[in-house]
């Protein structure tokens, strides 16, 4: 493995499935040094994060994160990239990562996933543009009436993040879905 990650440390752009990031958590203190990496991605599943601290650490040139998938396993050795644990340290690693823009997909309108990219707006420095892209069957959470306080939340995150564009697709469905809804809430009488 050691090898092949060192014939890798040249490329410009580079994605990890959740296993693949699984494995590189076995061998983090072998992880090279990736100089040329401007855009690293990763599909987190059922993976714990604990690679993704030293990934980020190991890229000193890296411009773009995307992530498919914010929830992951939450274990105490999930890193302190993400918000899962309570920690002094939370945050330390990313906070000298030079990343400019995550793109995030996948996203469901979980709480979790909202202090998640709460997190990334607080500690990544050089953070300009957030992109979210609403998982495209039309998330459960969503759905729910209660839910229309999603927007208002994102909202919220942009304006405590004044230069950090936040943006957020979503599917044309529910899109009407929100949209009826909040005319609902606005227009009671309607």
């Amino acid at each position: 493995m050691a090898k092949l990650m060192s014939g890798m440390r040249n490329v410009q752009t580079l994605y990890f499935n959740s296993t693949t990031l699984e494995v590189l958590s076995l061998c983090c203190e072998s992880m090279p040094v990736f100089n040329n990496l401007k855009v690293l991605g990763f599909y987190s599943g059922e993976s714990p994060w604990q690679a993704v601290p030293v990934l980020l650490k190991n890229c000193p040139h890296l411009e773009t994160l995307c992530i498919t998938g914010l929830l992951h396993v939450v274990t105490e050795t999930c890193g302190d990239v993400c918000d899962c644990i309570p920690r002094e340290d939370k945050g330390r690693s990313i906070t000298s990562c030079p990343v400019k823009r995550i793109e995030i997909e996948g996203f469901i309108g979980t709480m979790r996933e909202i202090t998640m990219i709460s997190h990334f707006l607080e500690y990544f420095p050089c953070l300009e543009e957030i992109l979210i892209t609403v998982e495209g069957n039309c998330p459960r959470q969503l759905d729910v009436p209660e839910a229309t306080d999603f927007r208002a939340q994102m909202l919220e995150l942009y304006y405590k993040s004044f230069s950090c564009d936040v943006e957020i697709f979503v599917c044309e469905s529910l899109s009407r879905k929100l949209t009826a809804q909040q005319n609902v809430t606005d227009n009671p009488s309607a």
